[in-house]
């Protein structure tokens, strides 16, 4: 296991690095030693991004860095995904200086690479032309995309299935990418997007329009009955809560749509309120699922699989397909007021086969909607279109000038942090974002009492509601993140279960206890906030909230009049403090130095303290 010629059991030893501007490619041993003390996916690819990426590097030149990668569970254990990270024109500080860019996708792409063999895929340069990368069991080449520009999501799809193999693997672009449209997100096979932090842009920039995998080679594996064993018991402790199973197969996530107002922790109007009492039933899993359901669909391998395709019956949108799920409903739905079911599926599925972030996009029409309710955009500014709440055709029309940057369109597409700070007039109060990243639902949301929305303040990517709303949560998705595997079946094994199988995949031993696992995502999320620091990030500057969450107590629902309505300024601060001391940084939310050093994160240190001293 020393990086050579010997088999690194549970990966494939191999990475393969495509220069887009002078068309080379080379296949690069996988980092044995950061395998060992980072894991895979998310925790490589930061050490990688580390080593290679300056400073000053700009989201959009040549030389920033995207990169696709699996973990050692890959093609191993069910419910697989793939990380994805990069500079983000997106993410930011609060004066524009980019940070950390990390999205993720199920479906089935991850193992199709693996199993062409490779851990991961990293993309520098700018392509002349539009290209795109086919790999092929341990191969590689770069091939002319003109056809495929300007297609959308689903149309490249079926091209490129039909141009290479059926049962080839893509990742792709829509039109928005193309047009650096700064949350255009990654799709692959139609629905599974990579959507947070501008990904898309980032390939657009590249002229990349997709990256198409076929393999059919083994994965080395260290013992084989051991993992099969295994996964068998993974197979019957993920099925053994029968309720969560049966909600998840009939609904999906979209049931919490419906949970979230009850409990007034959704978002409504802007995120200005939280509770919507019995509209917010119009466009969630019972209407989907009376109106539109066919069947659900699952990532690789995954035993409980939540996505549930269907199809629009009736009206103007009648033979349009969807898989909606909680994140674009509530954010097209309650958050922009739309009482239309089917309004919200069809927006839903566009915003898929244009490329684009629903949640960065259900944001961005709620804000614009929000500013033109109270006299900050004209109609005029707005092009005529009368965006107001719930309208159904002028969210479809601001869509079509978001991904063709035309008119009002080319600002809305920078985003809602760049759009307020253009537009003014008080609209940065009401901009829901953090560090740049829109406001995500599931898991954080607008549960103000409980202090969730607090996930967005200390994500490394801003808004994502995939980041954790505690200390424990935010190392459960650190380490589904670098296994590679749902969150949703990371919290339903423990430490040892998952231990078992990583040195039944690779014959190493990285954890088998709950305290081994939260240091090893200590390290990660630590490398990651060291990384933004490095890049410009001023905690007590750029750690905030929007100030929405602390002026505007909620008068609807459950919590109206109550302290739970807000909040409280004092208690933010408290908890800012709380999380930088339980993370091992200063007061300003830098790390420490000896936390650094237990986190054998020592090779840090000079970069940091080129920026700023360092406490002990």
């Amino acid at each position: 296991m020393d990086g050579g010629d010997s088999v690194i059991y549970g990966y494939t030893g191999k990475i393969l690095e495509v220069n887009l501007t002078d068309g080379t490619i080379q296949k690069t041993p996988l980092p044995v030693k950061d395998a060992q003390r980072f894991l895979g996916a998310r925790g490589i690819m930061t050490k990688l991004l580390w080593e290679r990426l300056k400073p000053e590097t700009k989201p959009f030149s040549p030389e920033n860095l995207i990169m696709f990668f699996t973990g050692p569970l890959t093609g191993l254990l069910s419910g697989n995904r793939t990380i994805i990270r990069f500079k983000s024109p997106l993410s930011a500080t609060s004066i524009g200086q980019n940070l950390m860019g990390h999205t993720s996708t199920g479906g089935n792409w991850g193992p199709e690479l693996k199993q062409a063999g490779f851990d991961g895929v990293i993309i520098k340069g700018r392509a002349e032309k539009p290209v795109y990368l086919f790999v092929n069991n341990g191969d590689a080449e770069i091939r002319r995309a003109k056809h495929l520009w300007g297609n959308s999501i689903f149309e490249t799809e079926v091209k490129l299935k039909k141009e290479i193999d059926p049962f080839a693997r893509v990742l792709q672009i829509g039109p928005a990418g193309e047009n650096l449209v700064r949350y255009a997100c990654i799709n692959q096979e139609y629905f599974y997007s990579a959507s947070r932090c501008g990904g898309g842009a980032v390939m657009g920039s590249k002229h990349l329009k997709a990256i198409a995998v076929r393999g059919t080679l083994d994965i080395p594996v260290y013992s084989v009955d051991e993992l099969i064993s295994l996964e068998e018991k993974v197979h019957t402790m993920l099925r053994s809560d029968e309720t969560y199973v049966y909600g998840r197969k009939r609904w999906g996530s979209t049931t919490a749509n419906i949970s979230s107002s009850d409990s007034s922790t959704g978002p409504l109007k802007n995120w200005r309120e939280a509770y919507w009492n019995d509209e917010i039933e119009k466009g969630g899993p019972l209407q989907w699922e009376a109106r539109c359901r066919v069947k659900n669909r699952g990532c690789y391998g995954c035993s409980t699989p939540c996505n549930q395709l269907g199809i629009i019956r009736e009206g103007p949108w009648a033979g349009t397909f969807d898989i909606p799920d909680y994140d674009s409903t509530d954010l097209l739905h309650p958050n922009c007021m739309m009482t239309d079911p089917n309004g919200v599926y069809a927006l839903s599925s566009f915003l898929d086969s244009v490329g684009l972030d629903s949640i960065s996009t259900g944001n961005t029409l709620s804000w614009t909607m929000e500013c033109y309710e109270k006299g900050i955009l004209s109609n005029e500014d707005l092009d005529k279109i009368e965006l107001t709440w719930g309208n159904v055709d002028a969210m479809f029309q601001m869509v079509r000038k978001i991904v063709r940057r035309e008119g009002i369109g080319d600002l809305l597409a920078e985003g809602i942090r760049i759009a307020s700070e253009k537009i003014g007039k008080g609209s940065e109060k009401f901009a829901m974002h953090c560090k740049g990243v829109e406001w995500g639902v599931g898991g954080a949301g607008n549960n103000r009492d409980q202090r969730e929305t607090f996930c967005y303040v200390m994500s490394d990517r801003g808004g994502s509601h995939l980041y954790g709303t505690t200390i424990e949560g935010q190392n459960d998705f650190a380490i589904a993140d670098v296994l590679t595997l749902c969150i949703r079946n990371v919290r339903y094994l423990d430490p040892k279960t998952i231990g078992n199988a990583l040195n039944a995949a690779t014959g190493w031993d990285y954890f088998y206890t709950r305290e081994e696992w939260d240091h090893l995502a200590h390290r990660l999320l630590i490398l990651e906030r060291a990384w933004n620091v490095k890049h410009g990030l001023v905690p007590e500057r750029d750690d905030v909230l929007p100030e929405r969450v602390f002026t505007e107590p909620l008068t609807l629902g459950p919590k109206a009049g109550t302290p739970a309505a807000i909040y409280d300024r004092k208690q933010f601060e408290n908890d800012k403090q709380t999380w930088y001391k339980a993370r091992g940084c200063d007061s300003h939310g830098i790390p420490l130095k000896t936390t650094l050093k237990n986190l054998d994160l020592s090779f840090v240190i000079p970069d940091l303290e080129k920026k700023i001293p360092l406490e002990e």
